[in-house]
C-alpha cells in the first residue's frame, strides 16, 4: 500500500529530496543545481538527480543492492572531493525520510501505512550505511592518490637534488 502511494508521489518526493540535498551546498551552488538542467553544464546536479531517482526506484521496488551501492558511489565520488565531513556527505540518505513524510501528511495517521513506513525506514538506514561504506572507499582512494603524488614528487625532487649535486640540470 505504501509503496504504491510512493510510486504515485515519486516526482514530488524526488523534488523535495533533491532540494534538501542541494541545500547542503552554498546558496549559489544550490540555485545553479535547480536552474541548469543541462547535464553537461551541471554534471553535479544531473548526477545527483539521476542517482537519487535510481535509489528511490530500488527502494520502492525489489532492491538491487549492487545498483544501490553504485548510485551511492556515484554521488559520493562528487561529495568526497568537496568540503564535507563523512556524516554531512552521507546525510543525503536521511533527507529521503523527511521528503517522504512531508508528502504523506494526509496518510500519517493511517496505522498500516505507518507500519510500512517503519519497515521502509530500516531499508533507508541500510542504504545510508551502504553510502557511508562507499564514501569511506572514495576518501581512501583520494588519500591514496595524494600519497602516490607526494611520493612521486619526492622522487622527482631527489633526482633533481642528485642532478644538481652532480652539476647537471
Amino acid at each position: 500500500m505504501l509503496k504504491t502511494l510512493l510510486k504515485k508521489k515519486k516526482t514530488a518526493i524526488l523534488k523535495r529530496w533533491f532540494s534538501r540535498i542541494s541545500k547542503t551546498y552554498p546558496p549559489d551552488g544550490a540555485k545553479f543545481f535547480f536552474q541548469e538542467q543541462n547535464r553537461f553544464a551541471n554534471p553535479v546536479g544531473s548526477t545527483i538527480n539521476h542517482e537519487i531517482g535510481n535509489i528511490f526506484d530500488n527502494l520502492i521496488g525489489k532492491p538491487d543492492w549492487d545498483e544501490i551501492y553504485q548510485s551511492c558511489e556515484n554521488i559520493n565520488k562528487i561529495r568526497a572531493v568537496q568540503d564535507f565531513s563523512a556524516s554531512e556527505a552521507v546525510a543525503f540518505m536521511f533527507f529521503l525520510k523527511t521528503a517522504i513524510l512531508e508528502e504523506l501528511t494526509e496518510q500519517k495517521s493511517d496505522e498500516k501505512i505507518f507500519r510500512e513506513f517503519l519497515e521502509l525506514e530500516s531499508d533507508i538506514d541500510r542504504i545510508a550505511l551502504t553510502a557511508f561504506d562507499s564514501y569511506s572507499r572514495c576518501r581512501e582512494k583520494i588519500y591514496n592518490l595524494k600519497y602516490a603524488q607526494l611520493k612521486s614528487n619526492a622522487g622527482i625532487m631527489a633526482i633533481r637534488n642528485i642532478n644538481e649535486q652532480n652539476g647537471n640540470k
